[in-house]
């Protein structure tokens, strides 16, 4: 398709029409003018972006300062053309900056006169506005707030988290204004994304703090998590009998409840039926009048190990035998 156009477009132009000569002189006219207008010499401001690193992390910038220097050149037309694509900025070390006070830094723009001319290569450098930036500080407060770490994990059929979730560490020392640390008590982290998992997670994550005027040195956190292959276990558990006074005698059926849960393929052996206390409560005999009674687990017995614990029969009936 675009051969075509371009075939067409030569075939315009060397038809010899009025149109075609019209067309040729319109765009000889236009580039002439352009040649002209930038090859001539020119003084105008550049804007040169500024950055701020190494600030101190106990302190905060109460008036956000100056973001680009103006700075006056001479050069043709062409350079000009050419920084409208350029993509440079100037970093400032506040930590290296002289200090008029313990909360006022300033810095010298003429300082970097010689960087900015290597950069600016093809101008001449006429003055630099301002002559002096001051950055004005304020002391910040401390507080210790809890971490938090979104999840979005997708393990594989049959593989669970084994254990708990580890971060470290789990608080962390935030410094900013009273008056926003004030509404804080905890920070996230960037998502642990993870899908598939059959392996043990051990990640480092970025701390997000909800304010440019928060700091802390700790930005990364650890976080671990064990994966283990689980496997589904039945077992038959008697029903014990609790609360019963002493010459009352009752007979439950069935006697026994079908247990299942999930535990690590590696502590299947440590897991017994004794480990398990399932009970019906003699008391809630007087409650009944269709002489059924429900089943407990005692979940303070349970071993901490498994997971997702079902049993069957939730309910039994019983006789009463004196």
């Amino acid at each position: 398709m675009l051969k075509n156009v371009i075939q067409k477009l030569l075939g315009f132009f060397l038809s010899g029409s009025n149109r075609s000569v019209i067309a040729i002189c319109f765009f000889m006219s236009l580039l002439f003018w352009f040649l002209i207008k930038f090859s001539k010499e020119y003084t105008y401001y550049i804007e040169y972006p500024v950055e701020f690193i190494n600030q101190p992390i106990d302190k905060y910038l109460k008036d956000e300062p100056l973001s680009n220097l103006k700075v006056k050149v001479n050069g043709y037309g062409f350079n000009f053309l050419k920084e409208t694509f350029s993509n440079r900025s100037i970093e400032v070390d506040v930590s290296k900056l002289q200090r008029m006070n313990s909360n006022t830094y300033f810095w010298l723009p003429q300082s970097e006169r010689s960087n900015i001319a290597v950069e600016l290569n093809g101008f001449s450098i006429l003055e630099i506005d301002p002559d002096t930036l001051f950055l004005n500080f304020s002391n910040k407060t401390r507080k210790s707030v809890q971490v938090k770490v979104p999840l979005n994990l997708n393990f594989r059929e049959n593989y669970e988290q084994y254990g708990s979730f580890k971060i470290s560490p789990n608080t962390i020392d935030v410094f900013g204004p009273s008056h926003i640390l004030d509404t804080l008590s905890f920070v996230y982290t960037n998502v642990l994304n993870q899908n598939d998992i059959v392996q043990s997670i051990n990640s480092s994550l970025k701390i997000q703090l909800p304010n440019k005027l928060l700091s802390t040195k700790d930005f990364d956190i650890n976080v671990i998590q064990e994966v283990a292959r689980f496997t589904q276990i039945i077992k038959r558990i008697p029903i014990k009998l609790k609360n019963v006074p002493k010459g009352k005698e009752l007979r439950i059926k069935p006697a026994e409840v079908e247990l299942s849960y999930w535990v690590a393929m590696k502590d299947v052996d440590k897991i017994n039926a004794s480990d398990f206390v399932i009970y019906c409560d003699y008391n809630e005999v007087d409650m009944t009048d269709n002489a059924i009674l429900n089943v407990f687990i005692d979940e303070s017995k349970t071993p901490t190990i498994i997971q997702k614990v079902k049993y069957h029969p939730s309910t039994v009936e019983f006789i009463k035998l004196n």
